[in-house]
């Protein structure tokens, strides 16, 4: 049966995961002998969106038993074992392999055959000594025998003198070759491997052995790709594809307005190809929208941490191993070792590190506080006398570092340098709306080389334009900006955007675009208006007290604000003018002058002003609020308490009510006052004592002047008894009227 496309397009989620991968099983299994023939798919559709991920469909027809070898980036392996999906009519199930994480030094070491370290054909003899081959030389004699033994010669050293009578000491390759000794029927041989024309294993298994092992150093050339097999054992010609999403830059779409007298709007997308494939007549589109996509680590090998069991016999007689620092535990003692083979290297938690050449990489993923081992150590080193080739580097890593989700959602789009029109192709993409996305689909096939971008047409319409000038004070406040009143009369989708503007056959100006859906309406500014001067003069505000009322001791006022925003326009050119002056727009403020704005969005409101030509036109925009605001007596000074009194709306209830709280409120300040003079009297007699204690100090005891002074001194301590009294009596008095006070004002309701 056929699959259901996995995908549609503009509305794509990962809820994929709950998809089958492969098709029904079919009744009938393959037969053994038919081994599926290698294929390639072309790329034959790409699907991008503008949340940083492209889907890319390989199709193409196949007779009989097929496999298809994709060269995949490791780091789009993961979107790819989350989306895969295989097509094939038969039905039949299909088998998916790819490579794992281990580097190809350790995939060649896990076959019999090694072919790791360039070996020579004395060293792959050497690694399956026992095995029988049969050797022909030159001549094209045969040999065949079990491998005994490899002798390789050391090298000769040789000691030179020159012409000064001075020695050098030199190492020179050995003139004999190595030498191969087998045990044939007739008895042991020894056979020259320079004089050696073809080698070959007998037993086939090892001969298929080495063959793999050579297919895997070849599936290795690319560092930075892993190889995906995916089988088709169908029968009978078919057409097949597989789909999986890979991680793809955003396409970037920008416009080209013409404005004249049959204004039209010409979109096109920037695209990019930053795979590793050459886009050949392709079919592309293009989807506006926000896709929920997330990366999932399915790709490593996670292992988890299980208890070592012991006999108990054998746990007594073990001695105790005594714990160090909690930062060397487990891991730390692991990585501190090297791991296999690498240099270097101090673990983290249950991390075997590397660090050096072919090491392994600690730490990694963790359970607990377990780590489960990190990624491998970069770069081989060179062995014998041959280095390896550099890795080759993920070219996507070339391309910069990747911005993060907020950063990328908050990002504004930067306005394109503009471009002629004549560069644009005359035909455009045809779109279709999806709902909370858009799709736009590239007429013609795309072909595009790999690493190269192209602009592609998305839209060629007739729009619909209004000439208007757009003043807002905070942006500019002596000109308004030329701007365009855009109508979607089209039936696309119009996605955001950087516009150039065109007047005549020269650039007018840039301006940027928001989402238009069809039928919609937006505006837009490309340049400074300098034919208009104008004045925005302050804002000018006026309070009116509508009603007063006592609440619980509180003054309720209804309060009715009236503000006035007054704009001067001037035109200075040949030609009338319209103005759009936007105001922010005030929560509950009612709308006096004009009887209405000409656009109102969430915060903001705009007011139309014609101006002819060579003339001044004054708009007032005029607003009212009315407002309650609520304060208590004491935040109100006595003056202010007495103009409201004299307010024309003010009840006799709450005439009654405020006098009567503001004389109350005189006695706890008549205390304040009697305070005050008591301190201040006793500041001064303690002043007065201070300079009678000098003087009684320098005066002779039983003097008349003595005695004069120590009278005064007595009769003003009896003075500060009094005042303290007095001072003690006034602080109990403002207590108990504060008191009072409070209690009258709860009660106290007036209207």
């Amino acid at each position: 049966m056929r699959l259901t496309p996995w995908i549609v397009a503009g509305g794509l989620t990962f809820a994929l995961c709950a998809l089958p991968l492969f098709g029904q099983p079919g009744p009938t299994p393959v037969p053994a002998a038919e081994a599926p023939k290698s294929i390639q798919l072309p790329l034959t559709r790409v699907v991008l969106f503008n949340a940083g991920i492209g889907y890319f469909e390989r199709s193409g027809t196949v007779d009989g038993p097929a496999k298809l070898n994709l060269k995949v980036n490791e780091e789009d392996i993961n979107d790819l074992i989350l989306t895969l999906m295989v097509n094939d009519p038969t039905g039949t199930a299909r088998a998916v392999t790819y490579d794992n994480r281990a580097p190809a030094e350790i995939t060649l070491k896990a076959f019999t055959i090694d072919l790791t370290e360039n070996p020579s054909v004395g060293n792959l003899l050497h690694q399956v000594r026992g095995e029988k081959v049969e050797i022909t030389d030159m001549s094209g004699s045969v040999v065949a025998g079990n491998i005994v033994s490899v002798i390789k010669p050391d090298p000769k050293v040789v000691t030179k003198v020159n012409a000064n009578a001075e020695s050098n000491t030199v190492t020179t390759p050995s003139e004999i070759a190595e030498q191969v000794s087998l045990l044939t029927d007739d008895g042991l041989q020894s056979v020259s491997l320079a004089k050696v024309k073809k080698v070959k294993f007998t037993k086939p298994e090892l001969q298929a052995e080495f063959r793999k092992a050579l297919e895997a150093l070849a599936n290795a050339r690319g560092a930075a790709t892993k190889s995906v097999g995916i089988t088709f054992p169908g029968k009978g010609a078919r057409k097949v594809s597989v789909g999986y999403v890979a991680e793809a830059p955003l396409w970037k779409p920008t416009y080209r307005l013409m404005m004249g007298e049959a204004p039209k709007l010409i979109g096109v997308a920037a695209v990019e190809n930053t795979t590793d494939d050459d886009w050949e007549n392709v079919k592309m589109k293009l989807v506006s929208g926000r896709p929920m996509t997330y990366k999932m680590d399915l790709y490593d090998p996670l292992f988890i941490p299980r208890p070592m069991i012991e006999l108990e016999l054998y746990a007594s007689l073990k001695p105790p191993m005594y714990q160090g620092p909690a930062q060397q535990q487990m891991g730390g003692a692991l990585g501190n070792g090297g791991g296999f083979g690498g240099q270097g290297g101090g673990g983290a938690q249950l991390g075997i590190q590397g660090g050096g050449q072919g090491g392994f990489g600690g730490g990694g993923s963790q359970f607990g506080n377990l780590g489960a081992g990190g990624g491998f150590g970069g770069g081989f080193g060179g062995f014998g006398n041959y280095s390896n080739g550099l890795a080759r580097p993920s070219v996507r890593s070339l391309l910069g570092n990747r911005i993060d989700h907020d950063s990328y959602r908050a990002r504004a789009t930067a306005p394109s340098a503009p471009a002629g029109a004549s560069m644009l192709p005359a035909t455009a993409g045809k779109g279709m709306n999806l709902g909370e996305s858009f799709e736009y689909s590239v007429l013609e096939p795309v072909s595009l080389p790999r690493f190269k971008s192209a602009l592609l047409p998305i839209l060629n319409e007739p729009i619909e334009l209004e000439r208007i000038s757009l003043f807002t004070e905070s942006v500019l406040a002596t000109h308004p900006l030329k701007g365009l009143r855009l109508k979607n009369t089209s039936k696309q989708y119009i996605a955001q955007g950087p516009v150039a503007v065109f007047e005549g056959d020269t650039v007018a100006g840039q301006a940027r675009l928001a989402d238009i859906k069809p039928g919609e309406t937006r505006l837009l500014s490309y340049a400074i208006d300098l034919d208009i001067a104008m004045i925005a003069n302050a804002l000018e505000s006026e309070t009116k007290t509508l009603s007063v009322k006592i609440v619980a001791g509180e003054i309720v006022a209804l309060e009715k604000y009236k503000s006035t925003n007054s704009y001067s326009a001037t035109n200075k050119s040949a030609d009338p003018r319209t103005i759009w002056i936007t105001q922010s727009l005030k929560k509950d403020w009612k709308l006096l002058a004009p009887a209405k704005a000409i656009e109102t969005t969430t915060d903001l409101q705009r007011f139309e002003l014609k101006v002819l030509a060579g003339a001044t036109a004054k708009l007032e925009v005029i607003e009212e609020n009315d407002a309650k605001v609520v304060s208590t007596f004491a935040s109100k000074s006595e003056d202010q308490l007495n103009k409201i009194l004299k307010l024309d709306v003010i009840s006799p209830a709450v005439k009654a009510g405020i006098e009567k709280v503001m004389a109350a409120m005189k006695a706890p300040k008549e205390t304040d006052v009697a305070m005050a003079e008591e301190e201040s009297a006793l500041k001064t007699i303690n002043e007065a004592q201070a300079r009678m204690r000098s003087n009684l100090a320098v005066t002779p005891a039983g003097s008349d002047v003595y005695n004069r002074y120590l009278k005064k001194f007595d009769d003003q301590e009896v003075e500060i008894e009094k005042r303290q009294t007095r001072i003690k009596e006034l602080i109990k008095t403002k207590v108990k009227l504060n008191k009072e006070l409070k209690e009258m004002l709860v009660a106290l309701n007036a209207e």
